[in-house]
């Protein structure tokens, strides 16, 4: 019996609804809007999927899977989940069931790592087609290449490895036992025994539900570096497509300048311009081979970044085949944040961590439950005497530690996963607030560019040409207008590159960090392997 005194710690914990459940086999989670689709793609879920909810079940057999869909159901909050005590809450630890019966949990799995094999990232240029590398391919090589995929799933299996081994029942001892050895003479008395311990409570269930969650958190967490990867990809190649088209119209300037020069070199010897017309034409040279070196840096840079979120480093610098023109779309916020709410796998993990401390306060509920402890042994004496057997019985009486620190631990780390929670929620808003701004600013100025800046520039740039020819503008007005007409062809495609990077990240669920540090199960410590400690030395 457990003493008065641990009562009020447990009855906080009653909160969170207990049950041992079965470890998580299926997953449900929301196609979402068509902009989303790709988040699951894996499954093959149709592109307008839109509030389509997918069920998917294991099968044995590596990697098979079935897929069958139903429409979704409204998700409670997590702040619900806290405050309801009633028999009807979703528990942490017991799945709803499906129509027919099998279990359903309420944290959605995410898709599939795609096969982390050998990529052809490397294959010499001669192997790629003519027109350059595409964002197919660098996305292919990035999920075939990236190593942090390969340890997003590899932490992944580590979890599964501990969710296994928190689960196994302890084993048996048997040993040799002698005693009255010496007495009166006599070789004393011979025999085996065997003991037992007997976890109670459902202790080894309970560290399965546990771990269970802490697999499913992961699962999204995998699924975030795989948006992630994908997404920074993305990004990046739509910067280095800028950068390479800014380098082609700095080389169609230089070009234009040098033969600038060369005019004014002609002119000067005709006795038609001055010295210091030559020298100015000179001068617009010299500052726009600097602007072309620099937009050399700047694209073997940015192909450089580009091959490294690729996971293909060593591979050379080369073209890229893309377009950066994209409508302009106006975006509503809140709409936007419905959306992000509905399908971040950043949430999931985040809801799956609720529920993995939902658990593990039901797990140490029951740890004071002491656990069972039995031997029983067979002598044989050497006079002839008879067999004796005996067994022991015993169990350990939680009086003094009743596990009541773990539970009010527990109970605070539950109210800690919730606020993490909320401030995800916020968090993620306040980076949609900066991608939408920074999209909104670039398309703004791609429209600016587009409708006002070149359109004046070109006229500017034609009046100048043929009031040259007419004779009323000098040469050097003409190369000043040309070189006006290419920096505002330069900053328009600096401002596309721009809203291409932050269309990315708003559709792409603000995720684009591809090299960030992966996601471990346990930790070094490996916390699920201390859960079966826990549940086998009954302390």
């Amino acid at each position: 019996m457990i003493p008065r005194r641990s009562l009020l710690p447990i009855a906080l914990a009653g909160l969170a609804g207990c049950g041992t459940g079965d470890a998580l086999t299926a997953h449900r989670f929301d196609a979402g809007s068509p902009l989303r689709a790709e988040a699951v793609a894996g499954y093959g879920v149709p592109a307008g999927a839109v509030a389509a909810s997918v069920v998917v079940q294991d099968e044995p057999g590596p990697g098979v899977r079935t897929v069958s869909y139903r429409q979704a159901e409204p998700e409670p909050s997590v702040d619900e989940g806290l405050d309801r005590g009633d028999a009807d809450e979703t528990s942490a630890l017991a799945p709803a069931e499906t129509a027919d019966g099998a279990p359903e949990v309420a944290a959605p799995a995410p898709a599939p790592l795609p096969f982390l094999g050998e990529g052809d990232g490397d294959a010499p240029a001669e192997a790629r087609p003519a027109g350059g590398l595409t964002l197919a391919e660098v996305e292919n090589a990035a999920v075939a290449n990236n190593p942090t995929l390969r340890g997003a799933g590899a932490a992944v299996d580590k979890a599964r490895g501990i969710l296994t081994q928190v689960g196994l029942s302890p084993n048996p001892t048997v040993g040799y036992t002698s005693e009255d050895i010496g007495e009166g003479g006599s070789a004393g008395r011979h025999g085996v025994f065997a003991s037992q311990t007997f976890v109670t409570a459902d202790k080894l269930e309970l560290n399965r539900a546990v771990e269970s969650w802490e697999v499913e958190g992961l699962k999204w967490r995998a699924e975030a570096q795989r948006l992630r990867v994908l997404n920074g990809v993305r990004r990046q190649f739509y910067v280095a497509l800028g950068a390479q088209r800014r380098l082609e119209l700095a080389e169609e300037l230089v070009g234009l300048a040098e033969e600038g020069v060369s005019a004014a070199a002609e002119l000067f010897e005709a006795g038609e311009v001055a010295r210091p017309d030559v020298l100015q034409v000179e001068i617009q040279l010299g500052e726009v081979q600097i602007v072309r070196r620099d937009a050399e840096l700047d694209y073997e840079g940015a192909w450089q970044r580009l091959m490294a979120l690729a996971g293909t480093p060593h591979r050379p610098v080369g073209r890229l085949d893309g377009e950066l023109e994209s409508p302009v779309v106006d975006r509503e916020f809140e709409s936007l944040y419905a959306e992000l709410l509905a399908a971040t796998p950043e949430l999931r993990a985040a809801r799956a961590r609720v529920s993995r401390a939902r658990a593990a306060i039901c797990r140490q509920q029951a740890q004071p439950v002491p656990n069972v402890q039995a031997q029983a042994a067979l002598t044989y004496g050497f006079g002839g005497d008879e067999p004796i057997g005996g067994v022991q019985v015993g169990l350990p009486l939680p009086v003094f530690n009743d596990n009541r620190g773990n539970v009010a631990a527990a109970v605070a780390d539950l109210h800690r996963a919730a606020a993490e929670v909320d401030r995800l929620e916020l968090a993620l808003r306040a980076r949609l607030a900066d991608a939408l701004r920074d999209y909104r600013r670039a398309t703004n100025r791609v429209t600016r560019y587009t409708e006002n800046v070149l359109p004046a520039a070109r006229e500017n740039l034609s009046l100048t040409e043929e009031g040259y020819r007419q004779g009323e503008f000098d040469i050097v007005r003409v190369f000043t207008a040309r070189r006006s007409y290419f920096e505002a062809n330069l900053a328009r495609v600096a401002a596309l590159a721009d809203a291409r990077a932050a269309e990315v990240a708003v559709d792409g669920l603000l995720l684009f960090d591809a090299l960030d540090e992966i996601p471990d199960a346990g930790g070094d410590n490996l916390q699920g392997v201390g859960l079966r400690g826990e549940a086998l030395s009954g302390q």
